[in-house]
């Protein structure tokens, strides 16, 4: 499997906890590492101005995609390798889609909830099947899979959601899934 670029889904805030923000910085050195193209939501700004920030440190190629009406509000990050201004979040998506060869999902609020739940179920209709990773550190996204799992139970979904994509707790993981996509 050809990995040249993941599309990474996380948040712009700058209100976090610091643990966000380092585990941010690690997977994007990682990804850097591996020279796998980093696809994001283009902000200078919270997790996503860390992972771009980093990728850039490391002299890797960054892929920034911001709606115009988020563009004052994120504060775009122009030292990126290639910026797209786009006019909706349906637009932005869809980049963030097309441009990435795997996807993943960061701890995030409303905005990476909707966009990392698309991209699964899209792989689940068959509009694609490229690997969907969560880093699920302190079981961040666990209510989430619960509530997957309630689908399946109740008959809402005619498969296991979680067959879907890769749950990770650790950066070792990610590196791990690195190492294989490389064989």
């Amino acid at each position: 499997m050809t990995i040249k670029s993941i599309t990474i889904y996380c948040s712009s805030s700058d209100k976090l906890s610091n643990k966000y923000y380092q585990d941010a910085e690690q997977i994007s050195k990682l990804i850097s590492s591996f020279k796998i193209n980093i696809v994001y939501g283009g902000a200078k700004v919270g997790v996503m101005g860390v992972v771009a920030k980093t990728a850039k440190k490391y002299n890797n190629k960054v892929i920034g995609v911001i709606p115009n009406f988020l563009s004052e509000r994120e504060i775009i990050f122009e030292n990126i390798d290639e910026l797209k201004i786009v006019d909706s979040m349906s637009e932005r998506k869809k980049i963030l889609f097309e441009y990435g060869d795997a996807y993943l999902a960061l701890p995030g609020g409303t905005g990476t909830l909707e966009e990392i739940v698309e991209v699964v179920s899209w792989k689940i209709m068959g509009i694609h099947n490229k690997p969907i990773i969560f880093f699920n550190k302190n079981n961040f996204w666990g209510n989430l899979f619960k509530q997957f799992k309630f689908f399946e139970e109740e008959k809402f979904s005619n498969k296991n959601l979680q067959n879907s994509f890769d749950i990770i707790d650790t950066i070792d993981q990610l590196k791990d899934i690195f190492i294989k996509w490389q064989r």
